[in-house]
């Protein structure tokens, strides 16, 4: 089953849903149309009702920054493929379930205004291209009476995210600061570029608020950006609770990070600030060809911590360094990673640690897929898997052979790196040569 197929189902289970919730006597909206969708997108999502689906019947680029206050399905008509400039939903004194589905946009965001109100933002298969805005954002804002609940799911997605002038922006955030959130970020592709200080995929908390991210089978890369994928609190004033950051990131590929502003890296777990606290496990990526693998960095002596570990994952040809973790973190542990042709390392290696070639398919073309002779197949743990975790990167069954390979994706070969597992590549690489030079001998004698 592919990728696309499993990303496909799950949006549809994720749409079945968001529709049972909402009225069953819902109308669907034509823009543009009938009125109140005979002006403006605006007016047309002003005039429908909490349930209501607005279908853009358009293929002209709409130049507005749409508000939405209220439970609204946004997807195209039949046969059309609509741009809309922004959309934002706002959530305040009641709760706002929207879903934004296979449209183009330069910007999603969802924001909890102060009311109570609980904001659930679906983006589900779009194509966004964002410059200074963040591609999808969640975040909420300052004032006194924000306590609403924030969730976040977008799925299936294809972002390029650039800068814009002096600024930048990461292409999916989560910001808990008021209030914490539940994000859940599966299958989206993005080009990141000319990202200074941002990347990719960010979670973060701060002022002693907490939140859940799960991120999981997407694709990060590009040109000049900091970070691939974030889990991050700036922790809370001194003497006060700095909040759990809790982080599940699995199955993703990362590379091409080559930014060094910050605290970079392909893929970056910190806790900076006052009692700051972030439980991360991080497992099966595949993080290549940047500056900087992984970090995982905590301000110890401001009370913050980390805790979870980093399994079954490939850290591969970096500039700078591979693995990087802060000595003090006795809760985050490491084990059955592939670390090669890093310019160095800095952690202690767990147990099932490798350090050769992964032998990818084709690295110039963004192909980290294994070949045969790779040193990652039948190599990881099948016990640290996270529940659920059953598919890679492209939608294969995560298990083949009876032990789950390291990285992203998972080879069709089952015995290569088992059979003889003494070898290294280069080894095989000779193995096969001599073998294939015998094969040759015995044909010429049986012709003599």
């Amino acid at each position: 089953m592919s990728r696309n197929t499993l990303v496909g189902m799950f949006t549809c289970a994720l749409v079945f849903l968001a529709a049972g919730a909402m009225d069953a006597g819902a109308a669907t909206l034509t823009y543009p149309g009938a009125a109140p969708c005979n002006t403006t997108l605006q007016l047309c999502a002003d005039g429908a009702v909490a349930g209501d689906t607005v279908s853009l019947a358009t293929n002209t680029p709409i130049a507005e920054f749409v508000t939405i206050d209220r439970s609204l399905i946004v997807q195209p008509a039949a046969g059309f493929t609509p741009h809309v400039q922004g959309l934002f939903v706002l959530a305040t004194t009641t709760n706002v379930d929207v879903t934004i589905q296979r449209i183009g946009a330069n910007s999603i965001e969802g924001r909890i205004g102060f009311g109570g109100g609980n904001l659930t933002l679906r983006v589900l298969n779009n194509t966004i291209d964002a410059a200074q805005r963040s591609a999808i954002t969640v975040q909420d804002g300052s004032a006194a009476g924000t306590y609403g609940t924030k969730t976040l799911i977008a799925t299936g997605n294809t972002i390029t995210q650039n800068s814009g002038f002096s600024s930048c922006a990461d292409a999916i955030i989560a910001v808990g600061t008021s209030t914490g959130f539940d994000a859940t970020i599966v299958g989206n592709n993005i080009t990141a570029n000319n990202l200074s200080q941002c990347g990719g995929v960010v979670a973060v908390v701060g002022a002693g608020q907490s939140g859940t991210a799960r991120i999981e089978r997407n694709i990060v890369h590009g040109v000049d950006f900091d970070l691939g994928i974030e889990a991050r609190n700036f922790g809370n004033n001194v003497g006060q609770p700095g909040g759990l950051l809790t982080a599940t990131i699995v199955g993703n590929l990362v590379y091409g990070q080559n930014g060094n502003t910050g605290a970079p890296a392909g893929i970056v777990l910190s806790a900076d600030g006052n009692n700051a606290s972030v439980d991360a496990r991080v497992i099966n990526n595949t993080v290549a060809d940047g500056r900087l693998g992984v970090l995982v960095s905590a301000r110890t002596d401001l009370g913050a911590n980390i805790t979870g570990g980093l399994f079954n994952n490939i850290v591969a040809f970096h500039s700078q360094g591979g693995i990087s973790i802060d000595t003090g973190l006795g809760g985050f542990t490491n084990g059955f990673n592939l670390a090669f042709a890093n310019n160095s390392e800095f952690f202690t290696a767990g147990p099932g640690t490798r350090f050769s070639d992964p032998a990818f398919v084709n690295r110039p073309a963004g192909n980290y897929r294994l070949t045969p002779l790779s040193e990652a197949i039948n190599q990881g743990s099948n016990a640290l898997l996270p529940i659920g975790y059953t598919v890679d990167l492209d939608g294969a069954p995560r298990v083949q052979g009876g032990v789950v390979d390291m990285g992203a994706y998972e080879s069709t070969i089952v015995a290569a790196a088992s059979a003889i597992p003494t070898l290294d590549g280069k080894a095989l690489l000779a193995l096969s040569l001599l073998l294939l030079a015998l094969g040759m001998t015995a044909r010429r004698s049986m012709r003599r």
